[in-house]
């Protein structure tokens, strides 16, 4: 599975860890190998790349970079071959209705972290895959994102997702 255009998403949230760790060697190397072309990176209130690393990565693997820190990201999210984000329900929510192959990487520096929880439940039932920040380049290097299966927008799901949030939110 070619995965040219990667969206990584961390929401209204910072979240540096994901920023760095998926612009890091070992992540390049393992997108690279997947052949990924573009890199979208949306931002938010975490540490932007600076263009000298921009530029760097172009050069040393080929890879486009587009970063942002807010923007309406609905075209972002249809263009992507893989989303690799933050476990916030909205981003889970994008990444299952838009039937995209997605990554929740877990910022298990969160005291509260119910983020977990709806990730496990997702990849529990094969609809994405989740990891920590400190696994994300090996995942993506080893990951087989077609064996994910595509969400069903119906009521029966619908209320189990607004059932498991409900939970989550009840902690």
């Amino acid at each position: 599975m070619h995965l040219n255009t990667v969206y990584i998403t961390v929401g209204t949230t910072k979240f540096d860890a994901l920023i760095s760790t998926a612009s890091s060697e070992p992540a390049l190397k393992a997108l690279q190998k997947r052949k990924c072309t573009k890199l979208v990176i949306q931002h938010g209130n975490s540490q932007p790349l600076t263009d000298d690393e921009i530029q760097l990565i172009k050069k040393n693997y080929g890879i486009q970079i587009e970063q942002y820190k807010f923007r309406p990201n609905i075209e972002d999210v249809k263009s992507a071959d893989l989303i690799i984000g933050h476990a916030g329900a909205g981003t889970c929510m994008d990444i299952l209705n838009n039937h995209k192959p997605g990554l929740i990487v877990i910022n298990d520096t969160l005291m509260d972290n119910h983020q977990l929880e709806l990730a496990k439940q997702l990849a529990a039932e094969n609809y994405l895959y989740y990891c920590k920040v400190t696994d994300l380049d090996a995942q993506l290097a080893t990951l087989d994102f077609t064996a994910l299966k595509p969400y069903e927008t119906n009521p029966e799901n619908l209320s189990k997702f607004v059932s498991a949030i409900n939970q989550l939110m009840s902690h």
